[in-house]
């Protein structure tokens, strides 16, 4: 078994969740048996028989795994393995155009799009797309357009600026002119699932200006400093609309410039994701930095795959059942 299979591996079966959760955890068959409801003898058909859980199991599998094991170390045991993944992304078209229809599907359908994968991809390419509004078509271009200007500017070390942080904007608001494209919000806006308040137009220059002098000191543990500057932009939410898009490009604008492979975080996701932001609202970010380690093992996985060859699963289409976070 190759290093990729065997760190992919380790990340993503249910075996070596388990495993982990005895090694790094130190969990015992017998308190796993009882955390996930099962008898010790399904524990040991699990590890040691090759027999697979049921999806339900699995998930309370992937819930325990995240809820005690730290996802940093691996993380950034493979970033070791996967060598400069922004300069391979930066010269394979043919990846760069699947990564960016991925990103580009989930990320608008955080936002509430009804656009399947497949109609993201006509549209991103030019062609009609039967009974979707002209807004939902701009919303997959300019998404798409916002990648190809993060993948043209950032570089090996790239500092966040104000004025990349803007432009992004203005390209993911791209002819919806009363959202201010590229320019800080000048009223308020209310999120309906949180309930901390966010800061007043006026205080949202001031609270960036801040977030941008600490943004390039990633310190020792990089993943989790760029899970709490994450935190931090959406809970300044300095626009009127498109702060979650922005947002998420801006985490892997951050991971690509420190050498980590790009974060994908999906509509799968969805309800995790503002969990882990409202545990943010509370100063817990474990659940934050745990989602951002495993976005960015998708990442590995995904770039691995189309490395090898491998046709890539297809992604799933389901739709968001919870209010938007982003407006």
């Amino acid at each position: 078994m190759s290093k990729i299979d065997d760190a992919k591996g380790i990340l993503l079966t249910d075996k070596r969740k388990l495993e982990a959760l005895t090694r790094e955890a130190g969990f015992k068959r017998s308190a796993l048996a009882r955390e996930l409801d099962v008898t010790y003898r399904t524990v040991v058909r699990w590890l040691d028989e090759g027999v697979r859980p049921h999806p339900a199991q699995s998930r309370r599998i992937d819930e325990l795994f995240k809820d005690h094991v730290n996802l940093v170390p691996f993380v950034d045991r493979l970033k070791s393995r996967l060598r400069d993944p922004l300069a391979r992304l930066k010269s394979d078209p043919v990846l760069r155009e699947a990564l960016i229809l991925e990103i580009t599907y989930h990320s608008n359908a955080i936002e509430g799009s009804r656009m399947t994968m497949r109609e993201t991809e006509q549209a991103i390419a030019g062609s009609p797309v039967k009974g979707k509004q002209p807004f939902e078509i701009f919303e997959a271009v300019n998404h798409r357009n916002a990648c190809l200007e993060l993948f043209d500017k950032v570089t090996d070390g790239f500092v966040i600026t104000e004025e990349f942080i803007l432009k992004l904007h203005s390209i993911v608001m791209y002819n919806f002119h009363d959202k201010l494209p590229g320019r800080y919000r000048t009223g308020h806006v209310n999120l309906t699932n949180t309930e901390k308040a966010l800061p007043s137009s006026q205080q949202v220059p001031v609270r960036m200006k801040a977030l941008l002098k600490t943004i390039r000191r990633y310190g020792k543990n990089p993943v989790a400093k760029i899970a709490n500057d994450h935190y931090e932009f959406e809970s300044i939410h300095p626009f009127f609309d498109g702060n979650g898009r922005v947002g998420r490009l801006l985490m892997m604008a951050q991971l690509l410039s420190c050498g980590y492979p790009p974060s994908m975080i999906r509509i799968d996701d969805q309800n995790a994701y503002y969990y882990a932001l409202g545990k943010g609202d509370l100063g817990d970010f474990r659940a934050l930095v745990q989602m951002v380690a495993e976005s960015v093992l998708r990442g590995f996985a995904f770039m691995t795959e189309k490395s090898k060859g491998q046709e890539r699963p297809k992604s799933q289409d389901p739709r968001p059942k919870t209010e938007v976070r982003e407006k």
